[in-house]
């Protein structure tokens, strides 16, 4: 019977440091553990979306980072763009109904304050439009064709990228999906 014992107890104590080692690691608690690496700053789908600010058409600071812990759509838009034009009544709505729970930001491609001032009121556009005279924030988020949509998760990573117009369907479909933690699949949904 004591031969037992022995191996008995080296057998539990080595199992219960063990399991001690394995949880310091899987919390991080010990010096030298390596935690994720940050995620690259970009424009890509997976990538933490560069933060920037500008003036918006009312004279408000916007700052991308201010909201941190929302879902934020940035497009790129030109009130010259014909598939800017169709694209807009969509934002608009999907803008209206999201009710705050999602933030809209419009980056406008370097024209002047009064031509982004008559397409804001021709299309009654509620969400803040950027100004963009020098071309510095498009040089950041640089459009892939016109409109480009830039979808953002909560935690500031860029989840989804749309080139060019987007019904509301397509809209509704990228933010679920966001929320839901999964790829949008625009292009299966039917309007």
């Amino acid at each position: 019977m004591r031969r037992i014992w022995k191996p008995l107890v080296l057998i539990v104590v080595s199992g219960a440091l063990a399991l001690s080692l394995y949880f310091q690691f899987d919390s991080g608690d010990v010096e030298g553990a390596s935690s994720p690496a940050p995620r690259q700053v970009g424009t890509s789908i997976g990538e933490m979306a560069p933060d920037f600010t500008g003036i918006t058409l009312d004279g408000e600071t916007i700052r991308l980072s201010d909201h941190r812990g929302k879902i934020v759509l940035v497009n790129d838009f030109a009130s010259w763009c014909g598939p800017c034009l169709i694209e807009t009544p969509h934002l608009v709505d999907v803008y209206n109904a999201e009710e705050g729970e999602v933030v809209f930001i419009g980056i406008n491609l370097e024209e002047t304050e009064a031509d982004v001032a008559s397409y804001r009121d021709e299309f009654d556009v509620p969400y803040p439009l950027v100004l963009n005279p020098d071309g510095k924030l498009t040089e950041i988020y640089r459009p892939i064709g016109l409109p480009t949509s830039w979808f953002i998760d909560s935690e500031g990573v860029i989840r989804y990228v749309h080139a060019g117009p987007m019904t509301a369907s397509m809209l509704r479909e990228a933010i679920t999906a966001i929320r839901e933690g999964r790829e949008p699949d625009v292009f299966s949904v039917t309007n």
